[in-house]
């Protein structure tokens, strides 16, 4: 999959290349609709106080992509837990399990956005006093450092929320490590 960025609008570091959720989403829903799983799938009626839909879902394996906000991940891991245990049926099948997606701490991104290390560290401390049932599997998504890698570079009509694109190419980018452990690598454009 390619690493998709966009640039930011934060003030400080306006224009500089961040993780793009909206373009990696797409990428990911369609490749996982040309392999048969269905998206967007409504959360039954009885259950609308815990969103509309679930991301994606096959033969009970449901499958969030978690690029927003940190608590996103325990509403949906608690969610899927009820679906778990009530038996919810999702795409042919009651789940079975849940698969969670986000992107490392490597990648410069929005203020307050999950990363991989942080759910390890979250999911690790809820497992560790068996609050879920439900198997999970976490996926993280990562890049070589000190590469130079092709990347999907889009800018959005606004860039805020949209959808809209307004430019996309596929660019060269330089994955330039951060000074220290705890620094985020430096997305540089070519």
């Amino acid at each position: 999959m390619p690493l998709h960025i966009k640039p930011s609008d934060q003030s400080g570091i306006q224009g500089n290349p961040i993780f793009d959720p909206v373009g990696t989403n797409e990428y990911i829903k369609s490749n996982l609709l040309q392999l048969g799983w269905q998206a967007n799938i409504p959360i039954p009626s009885e259950y609308k106080f815990l969103g509309k839909d679930i991301d994606f879902g096959k033969l009970g394996v449901i499958v969030e992509s978690q690029f927003s906000n940190y608590p996103f991940l325990l509403k949906n891991t608690l969610r899927s837990e009820l679906f778990f245990k009530a038996g919810i049926i999702f795409a042919g099948k009651a789940t079975q399990l849940v698969v969670l997606i986000t992107k490392a701490w490597m990648f410069p991104a929005s203020n307050s956005t999950l990363y991989y290390e942080q759910a390890v560290q979250q999911l690790t401390a809820l497992a560790k006093y068996k609050v879920f049932d439900v198997p999970i599997r976490l996926v993280g998504l990562f890049e070589q450092k000190n590469s130079t890698i092709p990347v999907t570079w889009t800018v959005y009509s606004s860039p805020r929320y949209s959808r809209t694109v307004k430019i996309r190419n596929t660019r060269q980018c330089q994955v330039i490590p951060g000074n220290s452990v705890k620094n985020r690598c430096h997305l540089q454009l070519i």
